[in-house]
């Protein structure tokens, strides 16, 4: 990945991956519009989104990795498509985690101000269908000790080069605020994860640091994955594949094919499912 995600200011519209993310005519205005931060949209996964900071209990504001966001977007698959007279409610799961949109029909105004709803009822658009691929822009909302997200949009995704490019634009976003521009030095958190700006670098070949055991002989792609997953700051739930092949610039059935090496040797573990894995200390 080129230094690109570096143009992403705190209105996410300095011009860098954002002009190609999928972005169709009539969802959003554009990714960032007149009213600066409080009109930033911004490309998350589901649990970037439910581990947002809520600035104010009582305020619907809340910030991504110390940065606001106004507006996000995500892409899942639609696990249950709920219809009501007023509205329809849309339960998303990109892999990271499970969240509720909900469309509110334009008609009953019943939505968190008139201009956050949309006619649910609209035959001339693209119907979203269960268990296919949906994109949600919108806004998150906290009601009920639940989080969810008032939608101003919920469209199907046709193409899944689309749910690739919306990982890779997040994750810039996310390098960008925990890590500084590229070449422009590592943040505290990023520094202490090795963030340079190889995403495999850090370690030597074989993957060992701080005194640990030599490593068994494996493939360079396999080294390459191993020392992603070794160095890279991760949540319990590891990295998922399409993540691990975007920020090594590997095709996807290579990485499958080095995850199994290293699956096998003992290397590695599977965790929410057999596509995200995480490391086993050695």
């Amino acid at each position: 990945m080129d230094g690109g995600y570096g143009n992403y200011n705190t209105s996410y519209g300095g011009g860098g991956m954002s002009g190609g993310g999928g972005f169709m005519p009539g969802e959003m205005n554009s990714p960032a519009g007149p009213k600066g931060d409080t009109a930033s949209l911004r490309p998350v996964t589901i649990k970037q989104a439910l581990d947002a900071t809520q600035i104010h209990p009582d305020a619907d504001n809340f910030q991504i990795d110390g940065a606001d966001a106004a507006s996000i977007c995500f892409i899942g698959q639609v696990r249950n498509i709920s219809s009501q007279s007023t509205n329809v409610t849309y339960k998303i799961d990109d892999g990271t985690g499970e969240i509720e949109a909900k469309q509110w029909s334009i008609s009953t105004g019943a939505g968190v101000g008139g201009d956050e709803s949309m006619d649910t009822d609209d035959s001339s658009k693209p119907a979203v269908e269960l268990n296919a691929y949906a994109k949600v822009f919108g806004k998150l909302k906290f009601f009920g000790n639940r989080r969810y997200v008032n939608a101003h949009c919920v469209r199907p995704v046709t193409d899944l080069n689309e749910l690739h490019y919306h990982l890779l634009e997040a994750t810039a976003i996310h390098l960008f605020f925990t890590r500084g521009p590229p070449g422009g030095g590592a943040s505290a958190k990023g520094g202490a994860a090795g963030g340079g700006g190889d995403m495999g670098g850090g370690m030597d070949d074989y993957g060992a640091a701080g005194g640990s055991r030599p490593l068994p002989a494996m493939t360079p792609a396999a080294r390459r994955v191993y020392n992603l997953l070794k160095n890279e700051p991760q949540s319990n739930e590891g990295l998922h594949v399409q993540m691990i092949a975007a920020r090594l610039n590997m095709p996807v059935p290579e990485v499958t094919k080095a995850g199994d090496e290293l699956l096998t040797a003992g290397l590695i573990f599977s965790t929410v499912d057999e596509a995200t894995w995480a490391i086993l200390e050695y």
